[in-house]
């Protein structure tokens, strides 16, 4: 088996030009780049600071003199918009729970457009629904865990350092604990990257292609990154500096579109070559390491049960244990 990172570009190349360029139709662009749209909406995020106006005002309050009483009295005043607050948290909570799953779902949509050179959307939304729900399960379970790893972080490290700064003499302890914490949630960011690009190049694709649910396809995918773990790191390791390098395109498109290519979906639809590049690169790339993994392919063969699956891919012809037609 000869693996490469040029000849899956050089495929994935081609066969974006196919899709979007052979022939040019800009209502196929538009579909496209919506379905791409879609699958990307999870991708940021949003805060609110209602909290400030509170602790402003005990500030100032304080900073007069004004003995426990008046302080008391701020608070209470301030409690009343709690309500509103705890409203408006649920609201962006739910919100945020629609954007997954439908980011979810059209990740799959996107993916199906690619492999079979269309623009489709309410037909896979429907046909795709059970995979695209299990996506939605894993990775709302998988931000809960990492949200908690945070908290666990800050509990245990950011804020006994942020105590310890209050005495001089442990200030530098604290700086300390501040530093140990920065370095721990950097390591953190690293391993959910590398997480999230695994998900959305491999295990998204093998789900697609074996129709099996989030976690089954993890436990397909899991041996073959156990044999061949340098091979994904470099290619984890080219994607992400392919992203600072759209970045700094997307800088310079700024620049010259009066930064029409930051708003939704416009922006989506200018860099849609780059979409179905990458989307079309994981596949290929993926596709090396057996034919079965080859989304291209008009044959599907199922996997075997979980329980079959070696532990080894590289004991076996290419990896992947026999399998018998439906």
């Amino acid at each position: 088996m000869e693996i490469s990172y040029v000849q899956p570009l050089s495929r994935a190349w081609e066969r974006m030009r196919q899709i979007l360029f052979d022939p040019f139709e800009l209502a196929k662009w538009l579909v496209l780049g919506f379905s791409a749209w879609l699958a990307g909406l999870a991708g940021g995020g949003g805060g609110s600071t209602a909290a400030n106006g509170i602790s402003d005002e005990i500030d100032r309050t304080t900073a007069h003199g004004s003995d426990v009483a008046e302080v008391v009295d701020v608070v209470r005043e301030s409690l009343i918009w709690l309500p509103l607050v705890l409203l408006g948290v649920l609201v962006i909570i739910a919100i945020a729970l629609v954007v997954l799953w439908v980011s979810s779902r059209a990740k799959f949509i996107f993916l199906d457009n690619v492999v079979h050179n269309r623009a489709h959307i309410v037909e896979p939304w429907h046909r795709l629904k059970n995979i695209g729900d299990s996506l939605f399960l894993w990775r709302l379970g998988f931000f809960a865990a990492f949200l908690g790893v945070l908290l666990l972080i800050a509990g245990v490290i950011f804020i006994p350092a942020a105590t310890l700064s209050f005495s001089d003499a442990l200030r530098g302890l604290s700086f300390a604990g501040i530093l140990i914490g920065a370095m721990t949630v950097a390591l953190l960011g690293i391993v959910v990257f590398f997480v999230v690009l695994l998900l959305e190049n491999f295990v998204i694709p093998i789900m697609y292609k074996f129709d099996l649910k989030a976690t089954e396809a993890w436990r397909y995918f899991l041996p073959w990154l156990k044999s061949y773990g340098g091979w994904f790191a470099i290619y984890g390791l080219l994607i992400l500096v392919a992203a600072v390098l759209l970045q700094m395109l997307v800088a310079m498109l700024c620049l010259f579109t009066c930064c029409i290519v930051l708003l939704p979906y416009v922006g989506t639809v200018i860099l849609l070559p780059v979409w179905v590049l990458y989307r079309a690169y994981g596949i290929e790339f993926l596709a090396q390491f057996h034919p079965d993994f080859d989304l291209f392919l008009s044959s599907t063969v199922r996997p075997a049960p979980l329980d079959d699956v070696v532990a080894d891919p590289s004991e076996t012809d290419g990896g992947w244990p026999d399998n018998e037609d439906e």
